[in-house]
């Protein structure tokens, strides 16, 4: 999806999914090393996102050289140094689970390729390999180390990815690609010839598009339901920005219902208020459960 890293980065930031906010509230994000495994996943993104087609043989090879560095870990044998060496030892010093970057270039393929998304399946396990992962690979370096943490990070990363495909239905399709799964498209009577000839007569959705965007945001709403029961499990100076990413993000599909779910011509977006009030709602919720907590220990 164009831009997906950078907006899932970003939207914890600005908000517009994920970690610089958690980098700048935690401190055990605010150094440069710390910051490593972001810095490889967004560069190796940008690479898929922004390189011409004409190019995307060179790019497929420098993801296999990192999928195969990651199988073996040999520091200074990265395709990119110092990245690979600093890395390398920060896998070591949190016990980064190596899977989560092999799985995050699992997606990656995806979208240098094309694929198509058959079905919920194969939707919900792209979603996990190119969001769910980024969170997981930082979660250790952030202390969230509990199962119900790594459920909660791994459910953000589905709802916030969920979002990405239907804000960008338009946007995706005018580069030629679809994230939709055709098992969806088939529920709907929506064949990908049928949203091309939507998109390209310019009238906006039909009753059949509205329909299946309802059912799409209705997966990404249960999914932002089960994370943010969780990110109360999370550090307490981690929780404030996924809280605002979380309820930031969500607010996109908000827009989209207000719409009249058109994403075919408009992307929608959610404002520097909203943005603020998000932030503020993160803030105090976080500070009143872990006084909840303190409050229970004594």
């Amino acid at each position: 999806m164009p831009r997906r890293f950078r907006a899932i980065c970003h939207s914890y930031a600005k908000p517009r999914p994920n970690l610089l906010v958690r980098q700048r509230v935690s401190p055990r994000c605010r150094s440069r090393r710390h910051r490593r495994p972001l810095r490889l996943l967004r560069t190796l993104d940008d690479l898929v996102d922004e390189t011409p087609v004409a190019l995307h043989a060179e790019v497929r090879r420098e993801l296999l050289a990192w999928r195969r560095w990651f199988l073996c870990l040999q520091p200074g044998a990265a395709p990119r140094e110092p990245l690979g060496s600093d890395l390398a030892t920060l896998i070591a010093s949190y016990r980064i689970d190596r899977a989560h970057f092999l799985d995050f270039l699992e997606g990656l393929f995806t979208d240098l390729e094309h694929r198509p998304v058959p079905d919920t399946i194969a939707l919900l396990r792209y979603c996990y390999c190119v969001a769910s992962t980024v969170g997981l690979a930082m979660a250790p370096i952030l202390g969230a180390t509990s199962r119900p943490a790594l459920r909660a990070a791994r459910d953000l990363g589905i709802a916030m990815q969920l979002t990405n495909i239907v804000r960008d239905v338009g946007e995706d399709l005018r580069r030629g690609r679809l994230y939709l799964p055709l098992e969806d498209l088939r529920r709907f009577d929506c064949s990908p010839d049928h949203l091309l000839n939507l998109l390209h007569a310019g009238r906006g959705p039909d009753d059949r598009f509205r329909a299946l965007m309802r059912f799409e945001i209705i997966r990404a709403d249960a999914y932002y339901d089960r994370a943010l029961q969780g990110i109360g499990l999370l550090p307490v100076e981690t929780q404030i920005g996924i809280r605002t990413a979380a309820h930031a993000y969500r607010r996109i599909l908000r827009q989209v219902e207000r719409n009249d779910y058109d994403t075919l011509r408009l992307r929608a977006a959610t404002t520097v208020d909203q943005k603020i009030i998000d932030l503020c709602r993160a803030f105090w919720t976080s500070l009143a459960l872990a006084a909840s907590d303190h409050g229970e220990e004594r």
